[in-house]
């Protein structure tokens, strides 16, 4: 009888330590005692809310991005065309193309005055938060009087002249101001064109230094 009964307590102490061990490797959820509250579990592969897992995106929103131009004094000009061949925004220090724009499309800058506008398009972005936008115009041509093929200035008489526009087609031209992409939100956006700013004479030759601001509209 004693040694039977010292073969059970062996037997029960050794199932006590493996589930002691056990205990170790895994550890039962903690339960709340009452008016407690403890801190949210996540299993492995899942994120707490607010985090992200490693090249994870927070999703992705929409720009509705709009053209717009400050009204000219000349009066003897009717027409400044520009040709966009891409539209970029800047994310992450890069600059990154909105696919969605299909390029080439030419404006006449002096038709979106007196609160006119054209929309540019519907882009899909990623969200967060941009402070640039940029447009890659015609790339120009070179020569003593260097000009871009799509980019010009139109008279009273019907007469044209080329409009050149320095690095129009390698840097663009960049869009300063600050919006927000929320994602699944929209937020619309106009790239305000100062063409009474932008075009000047250098000799005989006209070129464009653009100033363009981005104004969220909602």
């Amino acid at each position: 009888m004693e040694i039977k009964g010292s073969f059970l307590a062996w037997i029960i102490l050794t199932g006590l330590a493996v589930l002691a061990v056990l205990g170790l490797v895994y550890r039962a959820p903690e339960q709340a005692l009452p008016g407690q509250t403890l801190p949210e579990q996540t299993l492995p592969g899942q994120t707490s809310p607010g985090q992200t897992l490693p090249g994870q995106t927070l999703g992705t929103g929409t720009l509705k991005l709009y053209l717009s131009d400050a009204p000219l004094d000349a009066e003897n000009v009717t027409g400044v065309y520009i040709t966009i061949e891409e539209i970029q925004y800047h994310l992450d220090g890069q600059w990154i193309t909105c696919e969605e724009f299909v390029g080439p499309q030419t404006y006449n800058l002096l038709e979106l005055t007196g609160g006119n506008s054209t929309l540019l398009g519907n882009f899909t972005l990623p969200a967060g938060n941009y402070t640039q936008i940029r447009f890659m115009l015609d790339i120009p041509e070179k020569g003593s009087h260097p000009a871009n093929p799509g980019c010009y200035i139109e008279f009273a008489n019907n007469s044209t002249e080329p409009l050149f526009t320095p690095s129009g087609g390698e840097t663009g031209y960049k869009a300063i101001g600050q919006f927000e992409v929320t994602a699944n939100e929209t937020v619309v956006v106009t790239a305000d064109f100062d063409v009474r700013k932008a075009v000047v004479v250098a000799g005989s030759s006209y070129i464009l230094k653009p100033t363009i601001k981005l104004i969220v509209n909602y």
